[in-house]
């Protein structure tokens, strides 16, 4: 819990797996979870585990939070890294466990960051259940799909796939800017003050 301006925040970390480093927030609330299939969420998540980090699941959990981090500990053991030189999302490693600990996106204006369930340390409240499962035609793993009940199914945000994942109610407000002053900084600013961003091609 902090402080700030005569308010009282339900803070929370979010931290690699060995505690090298990570971030506070000010909200322990994410807005959003979403089950995705993508491509590049899974090439990124098998690329740290080649290195050392986590086996990762086919269909990876993404909790969403609001980026406002009032305090960041151990930058020199963080590293970003982009899949590609078009790349539109930024994620950011732990380089002694490569645990990935946050993922900015130009989609996310600065209002938000995400990070991978089950692949770094939280006091997150995670039981905020995923309200929906995006990219699924690039899931290499389809019988995962069989799998879903109760979820809507986005397969490749198609325009009237588009219209559909805008409209589901947990989606809608879940990007938006915050409401409230902002405490800290966004997690586009610590990544601006660690060294390089890392190309993998």
């Amino acid at each position: 819990m902090v402080f700030f301006e005569s308010h009282w925040f339900m803070s929370a970390k979010i931290t690699c797996r060995c505690g090298a480093c990570g971030f506070e927030i000010t909200d322990d609330q994410p807005s959003l979870s979403l089950l995705c299939g993508c491509t590049d969420c899974r090439e990124a998540l098998e690329w740290c585990a080649k290195k050392g980090g986590l086996e990762p699941v086919s269909l990876p959990e993404l909790i969403y939070v609001k980026s406002d981090i009032v305090y960041t500990f151990g930058l020199e053991f963080m590293q970003a890294f982009q899949l590609r030189h078009n790349a539109r999302s930024t994620r950011v490693y732990c380089k002694e466990c490569f645990s990935v600990i946050g993922v900015d996106h130009k989609s996310y204006r600065d209002n938000v960051f995400m990070f991978f369930k089950d692949h770094c340390v939280t006091t997150c409240d995670l039981s905020i259940k995923p309200s929906v499962a995006i990219y699924l035609k690039e899931l290499k793993d389809t019988n995962q799909i069989r799998k879903l009940k109760n979820i809507p199914l986005i397969l490749s945000f198609s325009k009237k796939e588009t219209q559909q994942f805008r409209s589901i109610k947990a989606v809608a407000g879940s990007f938006n800017e915050i409401k409230r002053p902002r405490y800290g900084q966004t997690l586009k600013s610590v990544i601006k003050s660690i060294s390089v961003i890392e190309i993998l091609n």
